[in-house]
Formats: C-alpha cells, structure tokens, sequence
C-alpha cells in the first residue's frame, strides 16, 4: 500500500490522460472528458498537498466533486459547439425556389395541404392572398417554417421572409 500510496498523483494523471483519450477517440458524448478533468485536478492537487491529509478515500470523493464541476462549466458550451454546427435558418436553402406538385386535393393559405418535392410527399400551405391551388398543380416554395412548405404560384426573384 506504501507503494501506491507515492504513485497517486502519476495514477491520477494516467487516470486523467486515459479518460479524455477514450472520450476523443472511442466513445464521444459519454462523459469522459469531466472524469477526465476531475481525475487531473485531482492529481495536481494531490501533488501539492500532502499525503497525511488525502487519504485515498478523500481522493476518490475530490475526484467526484472535480468531475461534478467541470461537468457544470463545460456542460452547455460543449453543448452549443456540438450541437450547433449548422446554421437553422440555411439547412433548407436548397429548397427555395423549387417546384412542387400540389398532391392533396387543395392547397390554400388557411389550411395545410400536401405537395410532392423530389418523390417526397410533404406539408405545405400557401403564401397569403393567394388563390387556391388543386392536385396537379405545379407550385414555387418561397419559404419553409419549421416541417411545413410555404409556396406560391409565382416564383420570386428575391427570399422574402414570408414565414
């Protein structure tokens, strides 16, 4: 036990290393980069502080709370960086301008209806005061909110925001 006992900062440190290893290279999103922080604050702190007052058991819980806090701070700024990667407002840009096909017996701009977009049949509804549109129609998406398609008859030069 005397033995480990002079190691437990490098085991801290290998701790440390080995955990944000296997959260960059084996399992992401699972946690291991907070035990992998808490576990090298926990060796740096072991390392400053004397052994009488640390015993492995008050390590252990130091490391825990380490994990807990750097859990806290880095949390919902990881998850702002992984999560928003794409920009919502442009993830259906390719869209616009498209033609559809009105598929359901009419579309109109108080009721949703269905339009078929490159063999896929979606929601869709159209642009205020515009005239209803019937199955076998050929429509212009303008715009998209949310799941739903916004379309008109005429094709717009410019993205107005018609959402």
């Amino acid at each position: 036990m005397f033995m480990i006992n002079n190691y437990l900062n490098e085991i801290w440190l290998i701790i440390g290393i080995i955990c944000i290893l296997v959260e960059c290279y084996i399992v992401q999103n699972m946690g291991f980069l907070f035990l992998g922080l808490g576990a090298l604050s926990n060796s740096l702190v072991v390392y400053n502080k004397p052994l009488v007052i640390f015993t492995l058991t008050n390590q252990i819980t130091f490391f825990g709370l380490f994990s807990l806090v750097w859990f806290c701070i880095l949390y919902y700024p990881l998850k702002k960086y992984v999560y928003n990667k794409t920009d919502k407002t442009k993830s259906y840009s390719d869209m616009i301008g498209k033609t559809v096909e009105v598929y359901s017996p009419t579309v109109s701009s108080n009721t949703i209806g269905q339009v078929k977009w490159s063999g896929a049949i979606m929601n869709a509804y159209l642009a205020p005061n515009e005239i209803d549109a019937k199955i076998g129609e050929q429509l212009f998406i303008i715009g998209v909110k949310g799941n739903i398609l916004i379309c008109s008859k005429h094709r717009f030069n410019n993205n107005a925001d018609y959402c």
